[in-house]
């Protein structure tokens, strides 16, 4: 059954793209510097493999509108060969690209069930700091990824934001690293009650 995983890279102090995302800086200004893992990944065998599980193990995506609009013309496709699902409050027509087609959806456990449904025994992985947020308020999220970036950004968009005031208790699961990036992985317990 599919697992759905909230997979980022953010920096030390908590940003998942640097300020004033747009077309002409999709991960906003300065946010580049997070993905120096990915771009130096065949210099180091831990990124490598860590970049071969995400595209192999990814069955479908749901990512936000913002996400599409500011990434569309950088992939040129889908972000991994996958069908992809897009929760928008302004729906477009189903987008068929060649690795995949894009499908609108304004709502997040509609989302959740047509992104499971579509990858099989492989990953659901969100893309985008509010697909994220409204997984984990909703309970969807199995796994939190997070590749923790050597760097203070200072300002940008945050990924834990907006989550209301229970906690969410984790479980850790694992923790490599490498000189560009430490991935940590952590299971989200659904077992534990919410602490006072």
């Amino acid at each position: 059954m599919a697992r759905v995983l909230l997979d980022v890279t953010m920096s030390l102090d908590g940003f998942m793209a640097g300020p004033d995302v747009s077309v002409a800086h999709p991960m906003g200004v300065g946010g580049l510097r997070l993905h120096e893992w990915i771009f130096n990944a065949s210099s180091h065998e831990v990124d490598a493999e860590i970049l071969r599980g995400m595209q192999a193990g990814t069955g479908a995506v749901v990512l936000g509108r913002r996400t599409f609009d500011v990434g569309i013309d950088v992939w040129n496709d889908t972000p991994f060969p996958a069908p992809c699902f897009v929760l928008t409050h302004a729906p477009l027509a189903k987008r068929v690209e060649k690795s995949g087609t894009f499908t609108f959806i304004t709502d997040v456990r509609d989302a959740c069930a047509r992104a499971t449904a579509a990858a099989g025994d492989r990953d659901v992985r969100l893309m985008g700091a509010e697909v994220g947020q409204q997984f984990l308020a909703a309970g969807l999220v199995d796994e939190i990824r997070v590749q923790l970036a050597p760097v203070l950004l200072g300002t940008g968009r945050r990924l834990f934001e907006h989550l209301g005031d229970a906690p969410i208790e984790l479980e850790r699961l694992a923790t490599v690293d490498s000189p560009y990036v430490t991935h940590l992985r952590y299971r989200v317990r659904r077992d534990a009650a919410p602490q006072p």
